[in-house]
């Protein structure tokens, strides 16, 4: 019987080693490719950059303006609270995902959106986010909805395991999937809790004013990459 019970915690530990061994191998593989995707990203969006530059500058030596194309995700941060909301607003704003002062969600604009931002624009401070923006939420404050529940993204193989999905391995994907609103946009999103940033370093002006008017709500367009700045 001794000989039999030894037989077999031999066999689980050869089975525990070798496990531990595919595991780190897998790890190996993933951050290799990792590597390699960040590069690839990193070449196309500096010839986006450049392309742009060039055709910005074309258009001035002809004497006229570039056309911008228009932003294909926002970045919406409440920045009131929950006292004194109209019911519908309210709605939107559960829907937005934005229950709490402080949460923070990317969308994807399109003319609903467009529409629901508006109608809940007195509780929310929103713009176009840069890449380096979407970047720091990813790394920073970025968690997996994992079987409900919120888990810090610690490395690649959460991110395999969560999407299992052969063009979002790793954290480039998830920021490359959010920056160029792509085809998994929606996938990414909906499996990751919303971020939540920290209030303002500084403050805010007048919370009950626009933008535009010398406040802090409404559309501060690439303006808000400065906010978010002093609330990552």
């Amino acid at each position: 019987y001794k000989r039999q019970v030894s037989t077999q915690s031999t066999g689980q530990t050869e089975n525990f080693k070798k496990a531990v061994l595919a595991n780190k191998e897998e790890k190996k593989a993933l951050t290799k490719t990792a590597y390699q995707r960040g590069l690839k990203y990193s070449r196309e969006y500096r010839s986006a950059e450049r392309k742009l530059i060039t055709l910005r500058r074309q258009a001035k030596t002809n004497g006229n303006f570039y056309l911008e194309a228009s932003p294909k995700i926002a970045v919406v941060t409440r920045i009131r609270g929950i006292a004194q909301v109209a019911p519908k607003q309210k709605k939107i704003l559960q829907l937005l995902r934005l229950r709490q002062i402080f949460n923070t969600v990317i969308v994807k604009l399109n003319k609903p959106m467009h529409q629901m931002l508006r109608m809940v624009e007195p509780y929310i401070a929103y713009g176009y986010p840069s890449l380096a923006t979407v970047r720091e939420l990813v790394y920073k404050r970025g968690h997996l909805k994992v079987r409900g529940q919120r888990v810090k993204i610690n490395d690649n193989k959460q991110i395999k395991d969560k999407f299992n999905n052969k063009d979002v391995v790793c954290v480039e994907d998830i920021v490359n999937q959010i920056y160029t609103a792509g085809k998994h946009f929606r996938t990414v999103t909906n499996g990751m809790w919303h971020y939540k940033v920290a209030p303002p370093k500084g403050g805010f002006k007048q919370k009950r004013r626009h933008f535009v008017e010398g406040g802090d709500y409404g559309n501060r367009e690439t303006l808000i990459n400065r906010f978010l700045a002093r609330c990552i």
